[in-house]
C-alpha cells in the first residue's frame, strides 16, 4: 500500500481524512479473548498433531506437514524437487518470489489474464516445459484454471505447486483448493481467513513425485528455533486495539497517513541469506498457533456465511454501475479474502484520494510486478492490475452495514470522477 500512497498523497498538504471511526481494511479473525483463552486451553494434548488430522481429514491427504509460513512452505516443496526452474505469475505476492529464490531457483514469469487476476492455462502454456515446476495461485482467494494447468503440466512433465495461501479452505466445485495440483500449500498468517501470526501447511497429493517422508527429514535436517511467539502475541493484541474503527480512524490511520507520506522509496527484497534468518522461516510452528488454527476452523461455517453476506451486499450495490468486479460463477463466495475492484478509466490516486476524504481508506496490494521492472513490457496485464486494482475488506467483524457504506461511497466517487470529467 506505501507505493501507491505515497504517489496519491503527494499532491495534499495537511490533514486529508477527517477525524472520524474508519472502517480498517482488516481485522483479525481472532479477538484478544481468544488470543489469551489459548495461552491455557492449548497445553493440553498434542495441538500440532491435531491440526494435521484435521487437516487430513479436510483435504483427504494422508501426507500434511506443518511449516513456519507460507514462503518457507513452498520453498521446502521447490528444495526436495531436482528442477531447476520454476513458473510463477508476475502478479502476485512477493514472498512467493523470496520463497523460490530461497530454494535457489531461476524464476520465469508469465502474465496474469486480461479478463482475470489470474494466471491461468492460456499463459502458463508457453513456458511449460519439460522439467519446469508450475507454480499458479488462487489470488485473492479467486480461483485460476487449476484443473488445465495441472493437465498441461502432465502433457508437458512438469510439477505443480499449487498455491492456495488466500483461498483456504475453498471448495469452488466441490473440490478444496490445494488438493488438486501436485502439492498445496496452506497459510495461517496473520492477514488470511484462519490466522495464527504465522505458519503454513504443505499438503501432498502426489506422493508419486517425492517421497513424502522428505519433508520430515528436511524439517529435522534444518535448524529451527522452537518457543511460544510472544512478540506475534503481542503485536496481535494491539492489533486488535488498533484497529477498532473509533481508534483506527482517530489515531491508527492518520499515524499510518504520515508514513506514506515520508517516502516513496521501495523496500528491497531480503536476499535469501536474509530471509533465511527471519522467523518465516527458523521460526517452528507451535502448538499455541496449531489451537488457534484449530478453533478458526471449528467457526469456519459462521464465518464463511457472514462473508457469503458481505459479497451479496458488495455485489447489488456495483451492480449496473462502473466498478469492475472479477467474481464469477466459479468462485467459492464463502472463502475469498478481498473483494477486488476496478473503476475502469479512473486513475487510482484520484480514487485513494477522494475515498480519504470521505473516511475510507482503501487497501491496496502488489503494487509491482515481480519481474525486473526493465522487463515490464512483457507483461502488460500484470502491470495494469499493479496499478489499479483496489480491495475492498472482508472480515467477520465487519458489518454488512459497513459493507454497503463501504460500496455506496466507491460508486459515489466513480460518478463524481466521471461528472467531473464531462464538465
Amino acid at each position: 500500500m506505501e507505493i501507491a500512497y505515497s504517489k496519491a498523497l503527494r499532491e495534499i498538504e495537511g490533514r486529508v481524512c477527517p477525524w472520524q471511526s474508519v472502517t480498517p481494511p482488516n481485522r483479525l479473525e481472532t479477538t484478544n479473548r481468544e488470543l489469551l483463552l489459548g495461552l491455557y486451553t492449548s497445553r493440553g494434548g498434542d495441538p500440532r498433531e491435531a491440526l494435521r488430522e484435521a487437516l487430513r481429514r479436510i483435504t483427504g491427504r494422508r501426507h500434511v506437514f506443518l511449516a513456519p509460513s507460507g514462503r518457507a512452505a513452498i520453498a521446502q516443496i521447490l528444495s526436495v524437487l531436482p528442477s531447476h526452474e520454476v513458473v510463477m505469475p508476475a502478479y502476485t505476492c512477493p514472498v512467493v518470489k523470496t520463497a523460490a529464490e530461497v530454494a535457489g531457483k531461476r524464476i520465469i514469469y508469465v502474465d496474469c489474464s486480461a479478463g482475470s487476476l489470474n494466471a491461468t492455462s492460456a499463459e502458463f502454456e508457453a513456458e511449460a516445459r519439460p522439467g519446469r515446476v508450475l507454480l499458479p495461485t488462487h489470488i485473492f482467494g479467486l480461483p485460476t484454471d487449476i484443473d488445465n494447468i495441472c493437465a498441461l503440466a502432465k502433457e508437458r512433465e512438469c510439477v505443480t505447486i499449487e498455491d492456495a495461501a488466500a483461498s483456504f479452505p475453498s471448495r469452488p466445485d466441490g473440490r478444496l483448493l490445494g488438493t488438486v495440483a501436485d502439492f498445496g500449500v496452506f497459510s495461517f498468517e496473520r492477514s488470511k481467513r484462519l490466522p495464527a501470526f504465522r505458519g503454513a501447511a504443505i499438503v501432498v497429493n502426489n506422493e508419486r513425485v517425492v517421497d513424502p517422508e522428505v519433508f520430515e527429514s528436511h524439517a529435522a535436517a534444518v535448524p529451527m528455533k522452537d518457543g511460544l511467539p510472544i512478540r506475534e502475541l503481542l503485536f496481535s493484541l494491539i492489533f486488535n486495539f488498533a484497529t477498532q474503527p473509533s481508534v483506527y480512524g482517530r489515531f491508527t490511520l492518520h499515524r499510518i497517513l504520515r508514513g506514506h507520506r515520508s517516502t516513496l522509496d521501495v523496500e528491497e527484497a531480503p536476499t535469501p541469506a536474509e530471509a533465511r534468518n527471519t522467523p518465516f522461516f527458523n521460526r517452528a510452528f507451535h502448538d499455541y498457533q496449531a489451537h488457534l488454527v484449530l478453533r478458526a476452523l471449528n467457526r469456519w461455517e459462521t464465518i464463511g456465511q457472514h462473508i457469503e453476506n458481505l459479497l451479496a451486499v458488495y455485489k447489488s450495490t456495483f451492480a449496473s454501475t462502473s466498478v469492475r468486479t472479477f467474481i464469477t460463477g466459479a468462485c467459492d463466495e464463502k472463502a475469498l479474502l478481498r473483494f477486488p475492484i476496478t473503476l475502469s478509466g479512473i486513475e487510482r490516486g484520484e480514487i485513494l484520494r477522494r475515498a480519504l476524504r470521505c473516511g475510507l481508506y482503501l487497501e491496496t496490494n502488489y503494487e509491482s510486478p515481480l519481474a525486473p521492472k526493465s522487463e515490464y513490457a512483457k507483461y502488460p496485464n500484470a502491470c495494469w492490475a499493479a496499478e489499479n486494482v483496489v480491495l475492498l475488506p472482508l472480515y467477520r467483524r465487519l458489518s454488512r452495514e459497513a459493507a454497503e457504506t463501504i460500496g455506496r461511497q466507491v460508486v459515489a466517487i466513480s460518478e463524481e470522477v466521471r461528472c467531473v470529467a464531462k464538465a
